[in-house]
């Protein structure tokens, strides 16, 4: 009897399913004798359009895929398999959408640390940033308690202010032109086109100056997942570090009107790969994050299959 294998699939694939003209695609995914998975993720990803998302992973049978460490602050490589519920989950994940649009403020920092959103100052968007966390806050405080201690989030107001007053005082040229200096030489003729997902982590490794290598061999050495207790955001950061390095084509991520939203996704991506790791499959029919994920998993030493969806044709690795 065939195994059956936990398949997770990238938000992009349910996008894709409930796009009208593919119900072919709908049965198959229907029909596969494995299981769909999908994560806290998804439901983040998927809460503007929750009702037809929720019935989509019903008919699936779809089931919750979770970190059984998360208590712990720690990652786990075998996931916890729960019962989908997805209307359940999405009503409960709403209730802290506030905390969600926290971290996206907090992003922000990062995405103009790595290059993007040139035209603004730091000041500004600290200031911006500042704003919509306190905010966020005091809503997700407000409603989980009814409104009892909603004037207790003032007294978190100065940590949050200085915070965000030191990230403000950084200096991101000098970080600019290095990572800009990086990525030129990184993409420049597309040099990893034909290399096996390992060699194009050595690739970037090789392009730093040695002392930095040598600093990031040690923090992530190689089969790293196999060898070291790891902790939540681990495996999302190290993925997104080899796409801050020029792992994948970052055309249209840094500018451009919706440069925010696109920064934000590229980042869910590296959590997806986090959560995917802990399944058989990830399954997903754009090719940046099919390259991003092949390369984590191989270099962190997962077995997890990457599988990039084509029409009707697939590749993987």
């Amino acid at each position: 009897m065939e195994k059956q294998l936990v398949l997770y699939l990238d938000n992009c694939v349910f996008s894709k399913i409930l796009e009208p003209g593919n119900a072919g695609l709908r049965r198959y995914f229907s029909n596969i004798p494995h299981r769909l998975a999908f994560s806290d993720i998804h439901l983040t990803e998927m809460r503007g359009n929750r009702d037809e998302y929720a019935k989509l992973l019903d008919d699936l049978n779809a089931v919750f895929v979770r970190n059984p460490g998360a208590i712990h602050n720690r990652y786990h490589p075998i996931s916890s398999l729960d019962s989908g519920e997805p209307f359940r989950r999405f009503s409960e994940h709403l209730e802290f959408a506030p905390a969600f649009d926290a971290f996206e403020a907090i992003l922000s920092f990062m995405q103009h640390l790595l290059g993007g959103r040139r035209e603004s100052k730091m000041q500004d968007i600290a200031v911006s940033a500042d704003a919509r966390i306190k905010s966020s806050l005091a809503e997700l405080l407000s409603s989980a308690t009814g409104g009892v201690f909603e004037g207790m989030i003032a007294n978190f107001y100065p940590r949050i202010d200085e915070v965000t007053q030191n990230i403000s005082s950084l200096d991101v040229d000098s970080g600019w032109r290095w990572i800009d200096a990086h990525a030129r030489v990184a993409r420049e003729g597309d040099p990893m086109r034909d290399m096996h997902p390992l060699e194009k982590v050595n690739y970037l490794f090789s392009l730093l100056d040695p002392t930095e290598s040598m600093q990031l061999v040690e923090l992530f050495p190689k089969g790293f997942a196999r060898h070291k207790v790891l902790k939540n955001g681990d495996m999302a950061g190290f993925a997104f570090m080899l796409f801050s390095l020029g792992l994948t084509k970052r055309k249209g991520i840094f500018s451009g009107s919706r440069q925010e939203k696109k920064f934000v996704a590229q980042f869910r991506d590296a959590m997806h790969i986090e959560e995917a790791s802990r399944c058989d499959c990830f399954i997903t029919f754009d090719q940046g994050a099919f390259e991003l994920a092949s390369a984590s998993f191989a270099y962190a030493g997962f077995s997890t299959r990457t599988i990039l969806l084509k029409g009707a044709e697939h590749k993987s690795t």
